[in-house]
């Protein structure tokens, strides 16, 4: 290949391929005969395809080497590579396949007309099968891993149906007596050879990116291990997403009430990080591993080390101020307590006791010597909520029928009564009493069930229980 110089392709240069292919006359933007295989468009795509990948070919081929085709595809990456990008991953993983007389050379893009800085060149000399099948091309090295890629364009894919067949028989050997493992690295700069995942090239001297940093920064600060490897869109999106992680758990700490949203405030940060950071870090080092120069280490260096701080002083500032803001939501602090052994009740405020189960919100039960039933739930009032719009969402929810304003041991309420069947059928009402905890906005419900004959005399029963309550402190 001359360098400088227009790259055309050369698909019969092992041998010819159908009629269609006729002798290079020059005339062709590409190869010829692809007005048969190319539209215009990807005719043009396919030029700046070319003229991108360009550069890093010649360092890499030897100038008698002859390209036979170069074609856009997507790497068929390892599932723990695409693990977190999910169908996003063909953004990330677009090559092109540059096949030569002598090996195919795999460039990764950055965009379809944008060369990355990974190359990596599979020598037929070390290639034990090549196959196309179902639009996936797929190379079996004698040594180590199959990798398979996916050719989008119809058109690529008949040709390289066409070319596949004088690759293997004239190019591929029978026996290998030194195989060695493929794909070789190139660096980026001067094309030369190099371990796998280098961390310098021995030709140039290039320092490339580290992978360890690369998710050290990852987890110093959101973000910044993906910009270190040289994706800011994404180190952006990971910034905003887990600063909005960040604020939910910083919230959740500074609302906590008690020992119980307290310890679910921990969890439910520890799950985010672990979760977000080594999908980050993980990422991040994927993605660093691609040869990327590294002129600005140190300088990374430091930034990790001002990251991690900055992050350890906002993850100590939520726990530290715990319940904080936690005035700001009105919470149930106390609960009636009643002298019910004097009037013929027994009961309490401990679940286990309860003979009836235990309902959402619900603080005691309390049973009369002869079974009747009397159960004590408390809702808070919440921001914005009154006594007033308590009273009308529960008479738009039951009818004006059943709600009744009422008195009940001092307390101002309102009393609810509904009429419903037992489980033998036979006629049940069911009455809450509705008190209003004035000072300290909320609502105290008192429920029972009793005939419609008996309604009046436990009303005045419970009455006189409220009137002998006292208040206990709510056990967060």
């Amino acid at each position: 290949m001359d360098p400088g110089s227009g790259l055309k392709c050369d698909p019969a240069f092992l041998g010819p391929l159908d009629g269609e292919f006729l002798p290079d006359t020059g005339a062709h933007r590409c190869f010829t005969g692809e007005e048969k295989y190319l539209s215009r468009r990807k005719l043009d795509a396919r030029e700046k395809l070319v003229a991108a990948i360009q550069p890093s070919l010649e360092r890499v081929l030897d100038s008698d080497e002859t390209v036979l085709y170069i074609v856009p595809v997507i790497h068929n990456p390892r599932f723990l590579e695409v693990f977190g990008l999910g169908v996003w991953y063909v953004l990330f993983f677009r090559a092109a396949l540059v096949m030569t007389d002598r090996r195919v050379v795999e460039i990764m893009l950055r965009k379809p007309d944008r060369a990355d800085t990974q190359i990596c060149s599979y020598s037929w000399g070390q290639v034990g099968q090549l196959k196309l099948k179902f639009g996936t091309l797929a190379l079996k090295p004698v040594k180590g891993r199959t990798q398979k890629w996916k050719l989008q364009e119809r058109g690529d894919r008949k040709v390289i149906k066409l070319l596949v067949p004088h690759i293997q028989q004239q190019l591929l050997p029978g026996d290998v007596h030194n195989p060695r493992p493929v794909p070789l690295w190139h660096c980026p700069e001067c094309g030369a050879a190099t371990p796998k995942r280098p961390d310098l090239c021995g030709q140039c001297g290039t320092r490339f990116k580290s992978r360890g940093l690369a998710a050290a920064l990852s987890l110093a600060f959101p973000g910044a291990g993906l910009a270190y490897a040289g994706h800011p869109v994404l180190a952006a999106l990971d910034f905003v997403g887990e600063s909005l992680l960040f604020f939910i758990v910083a919230i959740s700490f500074l609302f906590a009430a008690g020992s119980q949203e307290v310890a679910a405030a921990v969890i439910l940060g520890a799950i985010f990080f672990v979760f977000t950071k080594l999908e980050s870090a993980h990422l991040s080092s994927m993605f660093a591993q691609r040869t990327r120069p590294d002129p600005n280490r140190v300088k990374w260096r430091r930034g990790a080390v001002v990251g991690a701080v900055l992050s350890l002083v906002l993850m100590v500032v939520p726990p530290v101020f715990t319940g904080a803001l936690g005035g700001l939501v009105n919470v149930v602090d106390r609960d009636l307590d009643f002298a019910a052994n004097e009037l013929g009740w027994s009961g309490g405020h401990d679940p286990d006791g309860w003979a009836f189960g235990y309902d959402d919100n619900q603080r005691s039960e309390w049973i009369r010597d002869d079974g009747q039933g009397l159960f004590v739930w408390s809702l808070p009032l919440g921001p914005g909520e009154s006594e007033s719009l308590f009273v009308s969402n529960v008479t738009a929810e039951f009818g004006g029928d059943a709600v009744d304003s009422t008195t009940i041991g001092g307390f101002k309420g309102i009393r609810v009564v509904e009429n419903d069947v037992d489980e033998n059928g036979e006629p049940l009402t069911w009455v809450r009493w509705m008190l209003f905890d004035s000072e300290n906005q909320d609502i105290h419900i008192l429920g029972a069930s009793t005939s419609n004959s008996e309604l009046e005399s436990l009303e005045a029963e419970v009455d006189q229980l409220v009137r002998s309550s006292g208040w206990i402190a709510v056990d967060d």
